[in-house]
């Protein structure tokens, strides 16, 4: 099997619980075609115009800060 790199990021916003994996790179305003809920409330894919996922939101507390029991934040 051989890996491919790409130029993905990551963020983390601490007031909403939310990290964001963008899988190639900035995501221009409207490059998002449509959000799918993969596991509710916690795992949402963002898609392409082409159905490609681009994005990948995890809402979930960060090690060490207060969340609820499903680790969302509260």
């Amino acid at each position: 099997m051989t890996l491919e790199e790409h130029p993905g990021t990551w963020t983390y916003d601490p007031q909403v619980g939310a990290a964001y994996v963008s899988l190639h790179g900035p995501i221009p305003d409207g490059g998002v075609a449509k959000m799918v809920t993969v596991d509710s409330p916690m795992v949402n894919l963002d898609l392409d115009e082409n159905g490609r996922v681009i994005g990948i939101e995890i809402l979930a507390t960060w090690p060490g800060e207060r969340g609820n029991e499903e680790g969302a934040p509260e």
